[in-house]
C-alpha cells in the first residue's frame, strides 16, 4: 500500500483545500496568519507535500470559515468509495 502522502485521496484533499481558500478570498499568507504560521505551511498543505492530521485539519478549516463535516462531506464526495470498500472488493476476488 502507498503511503498515504502519494495517495490520490491526500491530493484531492489538498486540491480541496485551496479550492476552498480561494473562495474564500484568501492569500495563503492571509490563512497563514488566521493558523499562527508560515505561508509555506499552508504553501505545502495544498501542494500534497504535508499532511494535517484530525485536530490540524479542524483548525485548517475553522480558519476557512467550513465545518469538518462539511469538509468531509465535499472530500468524501470526490474520492468515490471508501479505500476499505475497494479492499474488500480485491479480496473477495482473490
Amino acid at each position: 500500500m502507498p503511503k498515504t502522502l502519494y495517495r490520490a485521496e491526500n491530493i484531492a484533499l489538498a486540491m480541496l483545500l485551496r479550492e476552498l481558500r480561494e473562495s474564500a478570498g484568501l492569500l495563503q499568507a492571509a490563512l497563514a496568519d488566521r493558523l499562527g504560521r508560515s505561508q509555506t505551511y499552508v504553501s505545502n498543505i495544498e501542494q500534497a507535500i504535508r499532511r494535517l492530521d484530525l485536530v490540524e485539519l479542524r483548525d485548517y478549516c475553522a480558519a476557512l470559515g467550513v465545518s469538518l463535516p462539511d469538509l468531509i462531506g465535499q472530500w468524501e464526495q470526490r474520492i468515490g468509495p471508501t479505500s476499505r470498500s475497494r479492499t474488500s472488493r480485491a479480496k473477495a476476488k482473490a
